[in-house]
């Protein structure tokens, strides 16, 4: 009887495993098939084997968006984290208007991807934007930058628009965390006579290994499928200083109709963020701390 019923469970997981096959295994099987195709999107295609992979090595595009959300991916994993962290920090402590100052922060969270942008899109504007209007209040107009239109700039200038409307769930999390640490523990480090920052770098931080893995992998994620504000904001220019691996993709598929290549382009990045994520998990497993 208890055999049965363990059988009858496993029935009602056949729905969510074919979703799960259908929308998620099948759609990465056909991209790394038809990233060995020259398919065009539509109509036959022809076996081409790995001349996607060695076309995209060739002509530096798998490089230079590797370079690209590899820069964009640690923006948003290392300033993320310490700006969410820091303000962890100062939001756990005993203040006024507490509950205030966390909603302020994590308003910009609930605004959409496109309202973001658009707001992001005047405060970079050259000439009448607000970073230019600033710049025009102390006499200084000329050496206004023009963020989104400089090589050097415009993708650290994407990233932060991405850090700036996530960074309010990052630090909700840490707040939890933080909120969440044996109290005991705490107590008993000030009872020895710890300073502050030996309490926040040897005893808080290291038992919040679990909470920062979670936001770690929110910024890898982030990072890596890049593609919102890079179009909204810049189109991957200028040149193609802010072209992602996200962003690569449409742009060979639905601009060029190229899907052979982007599919390739595709299968690659998934194999990265794959590894890379094996990698990260890893390395947190290895240094997880027991509350």
């Amino acid at each position: 009887m208890k055999r049965k019923t363990n059988r009858t469970l496993y029935y009602f997981l056949i729905p969510a495993l074919l979703l799960y096959v259908i929308f998620w295994v099948l759609p990465v099987l056909m991209s790394f098939f038809y990233g060995l195709t020259d398919w065009s999107g539509v109509g036959d295609y022809n076996f081409v084997g790995l001349k996607n992979f060695k076309y995209l090595l060739k002509d530096g595009t798998l490089i230079n968006t590797l370079k690209n959300t590899g820069v964009y991916t640690v923006f948003t994993v290392v300033f993320g984290n310490v700006l969410a962290l820091t303000l962890a920090f100062i939001l756990n402590m005993k203040m006024r208007m507490k509950g205030a100052f966390r909603t302020v922060f994590y308003i910009p969270a609930l605004f959409s991807t496109v309202v973001v942008a658009f707001i992001w899109s005047y405060v970079y504007a050259p000439y009448y934007g607000m970073i230019y209007n600033v710049f025009d209040i102390f006499g200084a107009a000329e050496a206004a930058p023009n963020l989104l239109g400089s090589t050097k700039t415009a993708l650290i200038a994407c990233a932060f628009v991405e850090q700036w409307k996530t960074s309010g769930t990052m630090t909700l999390i840490y707040l939890a965390g933080l909120q969440n640490l044996p109290g005991e523990v705490i107590e008993s480090c000030k009872i020895d006579g710890c300073k502050w920052h030996q309490e926040m770098f040897r005893v808080k931080i290291p038992m919040l290994a679990n909470t920062i893995a979670v936001n770690v992998m929110l910024g890898l994620i982030n990072g890596f499928k890049s593609f919102d504000y890079v179009f909204t904001l810049t189109g991957g220019g200028p040149g193609s200083s802010t072209s992602t691996l996200m962003y690569s993709v449409y742009k060979l598929a639905f601009v060029e109709y190229q899907y052979g290549l982007a599919e390739a382009l595709a299968a690659s990045a998934f194999v990265l963020i794959l590894v890379i994520s094996c990698v990260v998990l890893f390395f947190f497993k290895k240094r997880e701390v027991e509350a």
